[in-house]
């Protein structure tokens, strides 16, 4: 029997629960120690007075039983906790008491459309679909712990990490103690042979989709000394219409972007005060796929024309940009999702998936207008 080592990761989700966040949202790199804290943590939960279900939930069963199923009873059996009538195999239940804590995974309808419960932690959730995270969380009664290593941004980064009621807790293995020098090792040195592994196992940060387009882009200020105009893309009810605002320093090579609203469901009256809000009288490139629009916007007082079509590509002009740095303003969120989660379908043609792109198109009819080039591949 071992005593029960505790981390930092341990004490910042505890401090989480008792101040009564109920996302509590893990991200963190390799070998932090998130699952096994929050495991801890639940086990501490369980064993109090009032009774609970507990919820452990990951993407398949094998992977329940490899990850936070075998961490939880290495902990129970480590620290003299186990209790071997307490443990129902058959259903993967725990009984503590009046409370209980099960494991399922996702690929169990029954359990993922069935019962309500009062705490639910849902390990690596980045793996799971949205759909069947709101499935869950309409279904708990109090608190949602969440971990995963970023691989990319989802809707974590995109919704519930936004919400008020949501707590953040950043980790690495550097907050670990109880890690071997040999681990350590490992995950450094698999951090210097590849950029986007040290970014996500070994720092914790966002990392990038494999195929991404733009690699070539920071946070920063917007550069508001040069000449800028805005690029305008379009939606209605399942996409955004978007504004984009456009400086290029030519001499620097460098391209300046800020997303002024990224919004569904927008009216032409809409669309037009928002333009007029922020834009002004400075131009806007827009979207010639809807001249009506434009003519209405234009006819009401907006200073809009319609990107050119000519001859050439969408990966022509994208192609174009990736000479350049971009600095994109750290208020552009909707922009930087995008920019994370744009891929090259077809690496060798170059030609890209038809999605996140509400932001790009827009950034790309005010780059090339301003760049000068005869055509804006609308």
């Amino acid at each position: 029997m071992q005593p029960i080592k505790l981390t930092e990761v341990f004490e910042k989700n505890a401090m989480a629960y008792v101040e009564g966040y109920r996302y509590i949202i893990n991200q963190g790199s390799a070998r932090s120690s998130k699952t096994y804290s929050i495991l801890q943590l639940l086990h501490f939960i369980a064993k109090k007075p009032k009774k609970r279900v507990i919820s452990v939930v990951s993407k398949t069963l094998p992977h329940l039983k490899r990850g936070a199923l075998r961490d939880f009873l290495d902990y129970l059996v480590t620290t003299g906790q186990y209790d071997d009538k307490a443990y129902n195999r058959s259903t993967l239940t725990f009984k503590f008491g009046d409370s209980i804590i099960e494991f399922f995974s996702v690929d169990q309808p029954e359990k993922v459309y069935g019962a309500s419960r009062d705490i639910l932690f849902v390990n690596e959730v980045n793996s799971i679909s949205e759909d069947i995270f709101r499935q869950l969380a309409i279904r708990t009664k109090e608190k949602i712990f969440v971990d995963f290593n970023p691989t990319h941004e989802f809707y974590i980064h995109t919704d519930y990490m936004k919400r008020p009621n949501a707590k953040f807790i950043h980790s690495t293995f550097r907050q670990n103690p109880y890690l071997s020098k040999e681990i350590i090792n490992e995950i450094l040195t698999a951090g210097q042979r590849n950029e986007n592994f040290r970014k996500v196992f070994v720092e914790g940060e966002i990392g990038s989709i494999e195929g991404v387009v733009f690699e070539n882009w920071e946070v920063g200020e917007f550069d508001d000394s040069l000449q800028y105009i805005y690029g305008q893309d379009y939606g209605f009810v399942n996409d955004p219409t978007t504004l984009i605002k456009v400086a290029i320093d030519k001499k620097k090579k460098i391209l300046y972007l800020y997303e002024c609203y990224y919004t569904k469901g927008m009216t032409t009256n809409q669309i037009f005060e928002a333009n007029s809000r922020f834009a002004g009288n400075t131009l806007i490139v827009a979207d010639s796929a809807e001249p009506r629009l434009i003519e209405e916007l234009r006819a009401r007082g907006n200073n809009i024309v319609a990107a050119k079509k000519g001859q050439g590509s969408v990966s022509e002009g994208l192609l174009s940009m990736l000479d350049y740095k971009i600095i994109v303003d750290p208020n552009s969120h909707n922009l930087m999702s995008e920019l994370r989660n744009y891929v090259w379908l077809d690496g060798r043609s170059k030609i890209v998936i038809d999605a996140y792109n509400h932001c790009i198109d827009a950034m790309r009819y005010a780059f090339t207008y301003l760049k000068g080039d005869k055509f804006v591949i609308a």
